[in-house]
């Protein structure tokens, strides 16, 4: 796996996806990160009850980046879906928010990105000035108009990026 240089022709085509998905203003939103379950035949042998996942199956958790073109933990590319970059090995009862922290983005995404670039990721990941997710309601009250608004256009770009994982 290679991340995209800012130059690359890849970059900007995922760039250009993610602004005629969304609005101009979020192309710099080009990658999106999510977590999928891959399953085990049976349970493992050692520490198996650690990869017991939320859906009662045992599995492995794959973090993946991938650019607007947007598998596993990866980081995929939304326009033509090539991952970026992807994290194996965690169990499945690993939450995305802690598998997504073994993946190279994680860990250098100050080089990675671009000041004005940022990922795409659902409820499940924190929100950092690098990584947008959606407003979560608070325990006491409701979501206000705007970050209502914001959550459903949000929701619109994820799934686009998401559901080819």
């Amino acid at each position: 796996l290679q991340f995209p240089p800012s130059n690359s022709c890849d970059h900007v085509h995922a760039k250009e996806f993610a602004a005629n998905t969304s609005c101009p203003e979020w192309q710099g939103g080009f990658l999106a990160a999510d977590g999928s379950a891959i399953p085990l035949f049976q349970k493992p042998g050692f520490y198996g009850e650690t990869f017991f996942d939320r859906k009662s199956n045992y599995s492995l958790n794959c973090q993946v980046c991938h650019e607007f073109l947007g598998i596993c933990q990866a980081i995929i590319m939304p326009h033509n879906l090539l991952i970026v970059d992807y994290s194996m090995g965690n169990p499945g009862s690993a939450h995305d928010a802690h598998a997504f922290r073994s993946t190279r983005i994680y860990e250098e995404h100050d080089t990675l990105l671009a000041e004005d670039e940022w990922i795409w990721g659902d409820s499940a990941y924190p929100l950092t000035t690098w990584l947008v997710a959606p407003f979560k309601k608070p325990w006491d009250g409701c979501l206000s108009k705007n970050q209502r608004t914001f959550n459903y256009f949000l929701s619109k770009v994820i799934s686009k990026l998401i559901h080819p994982i």
